[in-house]
C-alpha cells in the first residue's frame, strides 16, 4: 500500500484513481519502487514524505506527476514563443543597431587610433596620469596576449549598455522619488533583478532570440544593471 492511499480512500476518490491506472509500460521510478518493495512497506511518521505531486501519484494514478506539469509549462512557452518574438524583435531592434554599430566601430578602427582616443577620454574624465597609465597598460597587456578584439567587444557592449541604463535609469529614478507608489512597485523588481545572476536572464532570452545576436547579451546586462 502506498503512503497516501488512506487519504484518497477517505476522500472517496479511490475509484477515480483507479481510472487513471495505465496498462502501458512501467516507469523507471515505479519499477525501482516495486523491486525494492517500497509499495508494500509501511512508512513511519519519521519517514513520511511530503505530499508532492509524485508522492500523491504513487497512491493515485489519476493524479498528475510533476513531469507532466513541467512538460505542460514547456509546451505553453513554446506555443507563445513565436508570438513573443514577433512582438519583442521590433522593440529590441534599436538595441541591436546600437550594439552592432559600436562593435563595428571598435573592431574595424585601427588600434593605434582606438587606444590613444580611449586614453584621452580617461584623462579628460579623471585628470589622473596614474589612471591613464593603468588603463593603457591594461589594454597593452590584453593586446599582447591576443585578447585585444575580445576586450574591445566587451568595452563596446558595456559602453552602449551603460549609456542606455543612464538614459532610462535617471528618469525612472526621478519618477520613483516623486511617487511613493511607483517606488514601492519598482524597488522589489530591481532587488530581484540584482539578486539573480545575469546568466539567469539568458536562459529565457536564448529561446526568444538567436545566440549570435548581440542584443541577447545587451538585454541581460541592462536588466542586471
Amino acid at each position: 500500500m502506498a503512503t497516501y492511499d488512506p487519504l484518497f480512500e477517505t476522500l472517496g476518490l479511490k475509484e477515480w484513481c483507479s481510472e487513471g491506472e495505465s496498462s502501458g509500460p512501467m516507469s523507471m521510478a515505479d519499477l525501482l519502487n516495486q523491486t525494492s518493495g517500497k509499495q508494500t512497506q509501511d512508512t513511519s511518521i519519521w519517514e513520511l514524505p511530503f505530499p508532492s505531486m509524485d508522492a500523491l501519484n504513487e497512491s493515485c494514478a489519476a493524479f498528475p506527476q510533476s513531469r507532466e506539469l513541467t512538460k505542460g509549462l514547456e509546451q505553453g512557452f513554446l506555443a507563445i514563443k513565436d508570438s513573443l518574438s514577433l512582438v519583442l524583435d521590433p522593440l529590441t531592434q534599436p538595441l541591436s543597431w546600437f550594439l552592432d554599430g559600436a562593435l563595428y566601430a571598435m573592431l574595424n578602427t585601427p588600434w593605434w587610433i582606438v587606444i590613444p582616443v580611449l586614453l584621452a577620454i580617461v584623462f579628460l574624465v579623471t585628470k589622473s596620469w596614474k589612471l591613464v597609465a593603468f588603463v593603457g597598460g591594461s589594454i597593452v597587456a590584453m593586446a599582447f596576449i591576443d585578447h585585444y578584439d575580445y576586450a574591445m567587444q566587451t568595452l563596446a557592449i558595456i559602453m552602449v549598455c551603460a549609456f542606455l541604463c543612464v538614459l532610462f535609469g535617471v528618469p525612472i529614478g526621478i519618477a520613483m522619488a516623486r511617487s511613493d507608489g511607483l517606488q514601492r512597485t519598482i524597488t522589489p523588481i530591481l532587488d530581484m533583478l540584482q539578486t539573480l545572476p545575469p546568466f539567469v536572464y539568458l536562459i529565457p532570452l536564448i529561446f526568444l532570440f538567436s545566440v549570435t545576436e548581440s542584443k541577447l547579451y545587451g538585454i541581460a546586462i541592462i536588466l542586471y544593471a
